[in-house]
C-alpha cells in the first residue's frame, strides 16, 4: 500500500482487511492484472508492459487523469508486476506525463 494526499493504492489481487485500517477519507486505487482494478497490465513480455489505466483518477494537483495505455519498459522482466504499477501509478499522481515513461527503464 501505498498513501499520497488522499489517494490509496493497493495490490488488487491481494486481500485486505480493511476494517481494521481507518480509510476515512481515502480514494482506494486498485492495481493489478483482474479487469475490475482501476490499473492493469497487458502485453507483459521481457522488455515492456503495457500500462493500462481502465478509469479516470486525479494527480495530486486535481488534474484529471484520463483512462489511456501506454508502454513502460525495464532492464529485465520482474518476478513480479506489481511493484511496477504501483511506481507507474505513483509518478502519474505526482503529474509525471505518460509521454515521458518511452524514456525511462526501470
Amino acid at each position: 500500500m501505498i498513501q499520497l494526499g488522499n489517494t490509496l493504492i493497493l495490490n488488487g489481487d491481494e486481500n485486505y482487511d480493511l476494517e481494521h485500517l481507518d480509510c476515512t477519507g481515502l480514494c482506494p486505487l486498485t492495481c493489478g492484472l483482474s479487469l475490475c482494478a482501476t490499473v492493469t497490465a497487458s502485453s507483459i513480455n521481457d522488455e515492456s508492459f503495457t500500462y493500462c489505466l481502465q478509469r479516470s483518477i486525479y494527480a495530486i494537483d486535481g488534474t484529471e487523469i484520463f483512462p489511456q495505455e501506454f508502454n513502460v519498459f525495464w532492464s529485465k522482466k520482474p518476478a513480479e508486476i506489481y511493484p511496477y504499477l504501483a511506481i507507474v501509478t505513483l509518478l502519474l499522481l505526482c503529474g509525471f506525463p505518460p509521454s515521458r515513461f518511452q524514456d525511462l527503464r526501470f
